[in-house]
């Protein structure tokens, strides 16, 4: 009974923390458009907000792995919705990190890059979440 509590414990976690990395992601966002259009300084505000937006990500990742883990041990099976879901997060995770290449490069580069590379990954994130049953309802 406690194991299946868990699971719900970690289900829940994973369901709900997905408003925070989906926050994050839109502010860091806007935040890397500003400086590009601006063209200013990557400053240390643009580096903290990127550092939470990726923090944020692999917390997400890490409850989602426990999730799948406990979940494959209970019902001894995963669905196909559940594995699409697994592979587009796992390719708008590596986007994520891919985009850390940029930081030596010039201050414009690096906001162009990031921005495209983290929209990219906004919306794997976006279609990884509706093809799951709940989608986007809290």
């Amino acid at each position: 009974m406690t194991y299946k509590m868990d699971v719900g414990i970690i289900y829940t976690l994973h369901s709900h923390f997905r408003w925070l990395v989906l926050t994050f992601a839109v502010i860091t966002i806007l935040l890397y458009l500003h400086g590009w259009f601006s063209k200013r300084n990557f400053s240390k505000v643009d580096r903290i907000m990127g550092v939470i937006f990726v923090s944020t990500v692999d917390l997400q990742v890490l409850l989602g792995i426990v999730n799948l883990i406990s979940i494959a041990l209970i019902t001894q099976e995963l669905h196909a919705k559940q594995i699409e879901h697994i592979a587009t997060m796992v390719a708008a995770t590596i986007l994520i990190h891919v985009a850390a290449r940029w930081k030596k490069k010039p201050d414009t580069i690096r906001f162009k890059n990031t921005v495209i590379f983290y929209f990219v990954a906004l919306v794997l994130i976006f279609n990884g979440i509706i093809r799951l049953r709940g989608g986007l309802t809290w």
